[in-house]
């Protein structure tokens, strides 16, 4: 469990041994939420600022397993189409970690900058021999001034 006053970031992704946003190998730490919408955005599903439930429509049967468990009601059953209230979903991650198909996955985790900083500095050598580093991406970086603290569950 992490300190709650340790300042915390809602992480998209981290991918290691980028080369393409900077000098040198780098890691790029991607974060979620952005209020700009731009029709270019290369990563859409790093907007919102919260965790984010994605279905994969190929590999969900409509068991509908998803909207009987959810805790908070936030599927619903509009015909056959399966919807989520994202205003009413907590990112408990139930769903996910309960589909049968596995047609459910998220977008999104607190991370502590610790965490964060941890796994940065596994290619430290690669760093300093290269010139590279770390580059902050989104999202837009700038929604998270500081990294908030987590929000009280």
């Amino acid at each position: 469990m992490h300190d709650q006053k340790s300042p915390m970031g809602l992480i998209f992704n981290i991918q290691k041994f980028s080369v393409n946003d900077g000098p040198g190998i780098r890691t790029n730490v991607f974060l979620k939420g952005c209020p700009l919408r731009c029709r270019w955005c290369a990563n859409p599903e790093s907007q919102l600022p919260r965790v984010q439930i994605l279905r994969d429509s190929k590999k969900c049967v409509q068991c509908h397993h998803c909207l009987e468990l959810c805790p908070e009601q936030a599927i619903s059953l509009t015909g056959t189409q399966l919807k989520w209230n994202v205003s009413a979903c907590t990112g408990c991650q139930q769903c996910v970690n309960e589909c049968p198909q596995h047609a459910l996955s998220s977008a999104g985790e607190w991370k502590s900058v610790e965490e964060v900083l941890r796994v940065c500095l596994q290619d430290r050598d690669f760093y300093e021999e290269s010139h590279g580093g770390v580059t902050l991406s989104g999202g837009e970086v700038l929604s998270s001034p500081g990294l908030c603290h987590r929000p009280a569950d």
